[in-house]
């Protein structure tokens, strides 16, 4: 069986009804298994791409996912393989209880009574909110529902996961646990943040999106050292944050501590 990429995107073009163009030939190659940063300023295209890996919108182009064309007659196995987890988490949560959120997906897929119940237990075991399956989304701490968010697509065992600012409106201790959640996630990740630390943490290549194009793609550390690059593009590091190389040697002093 060939190898297929998880997601492959030829000269994607795509123009707003009003005629604003979003994306001017975007060409993109992730491997399965890569976690993979999209950064950018707003108005750069990010999210219009997100939205076209499975299906939600349709520009000129060639979009597939795991092999398969994005389009209508694949619109169903795709959905199922991509996990499109969005910024707000009240966008994905509208049932009365978690339970019924995390089953809509498999339910829908046609699987029976116990199928759906041991999905929807696993999904949340893996987000790390189980036992919550009576609560109401609406009781949820922000945190929480962001967890639940996820749970609702894992219920349906993706192959891909991609998410929306991921990070946006966490407390930084809520922060941290759900980068931990991420990162022991076995699964290829498409994150799309503004969020550079959370991406450096998370991803270990990073694509730059600027009016509409892509304008950087490298290694996390390549791409967020280079401050010449990232202010280019009106990106900032946070006041203080420098990324360590995953390779780099000690310095000195660091090493006297350890011994």
């Amino acid at each position: 069986m060939h190898h297929r990429p998880a997601v492959e995107i030829k000269g994607l073009y795509y123009a707003y009804p009003d005629g604003t163009a979003a994306l001017r030939g975007v060409d993109l190659t992730i491997e399965e298994g890569e976690s993979v940063g999209i950064v950018g300023p707003n108005g750069a295209g990010k999210s219009t791409l997100l939205l076209h890996l499975n299906g939600i919108l349709t520009g000129h182009g060639e979009v597939r996912i795991f092999g398969l064309p994005v389009e209508k007659r694949n619109l169903r196995e795709i959905r199922r393989r991509v996990g499109l987890v969005f910024q707000d988490p009240d966008d994905q949560l509208f049932s009365p209880t978690v339970f019924d959120d995390v089953a809509f997906g498999p339910i829908n897929m046609g699987l029976g009574k116990a199928e759906v119940a041991a999905a929807v237990s696993r999904a949340l075991e893996e987000v790390g909110i189980a036992g919550m399956e009576k609560r109401s989304a609406y009781h949820l701490s922000y945190g929480q529902k962001k967890r639940a968010a996820i749970a609702t697509v894992l219920s349906m065992n993706p192959d891909l996961l991609v998410l929306d600012e991921p990070s946006s409106n966490l407390d930084p201790r809520a922060r941290n646990e759900f980068s931990a959640l991420l990162q022991g996630m076995r699964i290829t990740k498409i994150l799309v943040t503004h969020d550079l630390p959370f991406v450096f943490e998370n991803c270990d290549r990073v694509v730059i999106m600027s009016r509409g194009k892509i304008a950087a793609d490298g290694d996390s550390f390549s791409i967020l050292s280079d401050e010449a690059l990232l202010s280019t593009h009106g990106l900032e590091l946070p006041y203080g944050f420098y990324p360590v190389s995953r390779h780099t040697v000690p310095r000195p002093s660091e090493r006297e501590v350890e011994e």
